[in-house]
C-alpha cells in the first residue's frame, strides 16, 4: 500500500493543475485537504508545499466559479477553507476570509438562485439542505458579527419552514447506499446542528416530534442505509430526550445491521466515501463500532482492483482522485484505520458535515 500511496501522490503532484476541476468532491479543493493531512502525517515538506500551491491556485481562480453547491461550487470550497483555518493549516480570520463566500451563498437563498422557481423538487431540496448546513457551521464561530449572524439565522429559519411546508416525501430511501444522498439522516443532522445553536429551539423540537411517526414506520431495505438511519436516529435521541418509540426502533435497526455481510457485499472497487466502503466506515466509527471491523476494511481496501487503474502516464485528470469520490479519500481512510484512529491525521470536520 505504501508504494501505491506514493505512486498516487507523485501522479497528482506531476499533473497539470489546469486539467483538474476546482471543487471539493472531485477536484483541487479536496486534494488540498488531502496533501495538508499527508504532510502533517509524514512531516514531508514536499506535500505541504504542494498543498499550498493548490490553495493558491484555488484562491486565484475561485472567482470564476459561480456555482452554489457542495460538490463543485462555493459551498464546498468555503467549507474546506473553514476547515483548513480551524486546523491551522492556513492562517486568517474565517469571518474575513469567508465573507465573500457567505455573501454569495446567502444571496442565493435571498434571490432563489438555488431554485428555478418557488417549487421544491427532490434534487433542489437536497441542495438546499447542504447549503443550510454550511450556514449552520459558520454560525458556530463565536466571532461572527451580530448583523451577519442575524441574517444567517433568518435564512435558516425561512428555509427550514420551506422544507417543512413542501410536499416532498422526506423519508424516501435511496436505492443505493450514499452518505450524501439519504435525506432523512441528513435532515436529522441539520436539525441537531441548528438546535445546538439555540436560536430556534422550540420550533426544532416540534419539527423533530413531527418527524417521529413517519420515521418509526420506516425500515430501510438497503442494509447500509439501515446503518445511516440508525446512526442519525441514535444521535437525535441523545439530543432530544423522551422521543416516544425511538429506543425500540433503534434496537430493531441495531439487531438487523449485519455489518460483516454489508462490508463483504461492497463491490471490489466500491471504496469511496461518497457511496462506498469508506463512507460506511465513518458511520461505523460514529456509533463506536469501527474498531471491530478494522482489519476487514483494511483488507478490502488493499485488495481492491481500483489500484490497478492508476494511469501509467501520471495524468491525474484521468484517474479517480477525489476526496469524496476517489482515491485521496480512500487513502486517508486507510491511514486513519492503520494509525489507530489518531484524529490528527484525518479531516474529521469535513466528514462530520455528513456523518
Amino acid at each position: 500500500m505504501q508504494e501505491r500511496i506514493e505512486k498516487f501522490n507523485r501522479m497528482v503532484i506531476n499533473s497539470d493543475l489546469k486539467k483538474i476541476p476546482i471543487g471539493l468532491y472531485n477536484g483541487k479543493m479536496g486534494l488540498c485537504i488531502y496533501f495538508y493531512e499527508i504532510a502533517h502525517l509524514t512531516s514531508e515538506k514536499k506535500y505541504s508545499v504542494f498543498a499550498e500551491k493548490l490553495l493558491d491556485d484555488i484562491t486565484n481562480n475561485v472567482g470564476e466559479n459561480n456555482a452554489i453547491d457542495l460538490e463543485n461550487g462555493l459551498t464546498g470550497i468555503g467549507l474546506a477553507i473553514n476547515y483548513l483555518l480551524n486546523k491551522k493549516y492556513a492562517t486568517g480570520n474565517p469571518n474575513y476570509v469567508l465573507k465573500d463566500f457567505d455573501d454569495k451563498i446567502i444571496q442565493s437563498f435571498l434571490f432563489n438562485q438555488i431554485f428555478s422557481d418557488n417549487t421544491l423538487n427532490f434534487s433542489m431540496i437536497g441542495r438546499l439542505l447542504k447549503n443550510l448546513e454550511y450556514l449552520a457551521i459558520r454560525l458556530q464561530n463565536s466571532r461572527l458579527n451580530k448583523e451577519e449572524r442575524s441574517i444567517m439565522q433568518s435564512v435558516i429559519i425561512e428555509n427550514i419552514n420551506k422544507i417543512e411546508s413542501s410536499e416532498i416525501d422526506k423519508f424516501t430511501e435511496p436505492v443505493f447506499f450514499s452518505v450524501t444522498e439519504y435525506f432523512t439522516p441528513l435532515y436529522l443532522q441539520l436539525l441537531q446542528r441548528i438546535y445546538q445553536l439555540h436560536f430556534y429551539d422550540f420550533k426544532i423540537e416540534k419539527i423533530v416530534e413531527g418527524l417521529s411517526a413517519p420515521i418509526l414506520y420506516r425500515y430501510p431495505l438497503n442494509k447500509a442505509n439501515r446503518l445511516a438511519l440508525y446512526s442519525a436516529m441514535n444521535e437525535t435521541a441523545a439530543t432530544f430526550r423522551n422521543l416516544t418509540g425511538w429506543n425500540e426502533h433503534l434496537e430493531l435497526l441495531r439487531r438487523h445491521l449485519d455489518i460483516p455481510t454489508i462490508i463483504y457485499e461492497f463491490r471490489n472497487k466500491n471504496l469511496s466515501f461518497f457511496n462506498g466502503l469508506c463512507g460506511f466506515y465513518y458511520l461505523l466509527r460514529k456509533i463506536g463500532k469501527s474498531n471491530e471491523y478494522n482489519n476487514l476494511i483494511l483488507n478490502k481496501i488493499s485488495s481492491s482492483d481500483v489500484w490497478n487503474q492508476l494511469p501509467e502516464n501520471e495524468d491525474a485528470s484521468k484517474a479517480p482522485i477525489g476526496l469524496y469520490s476517489g482515491l485521496s479519500g480512500v487513502i486517508l481512510t486507510y491511514l486513519h484505520i492503520l494509525y489507530n484512529n489518531d484524529s490528527k491525521i484525518f479531516f474529521d470536520d469535513v466528514i462530520n458535515f455528513y456523518v
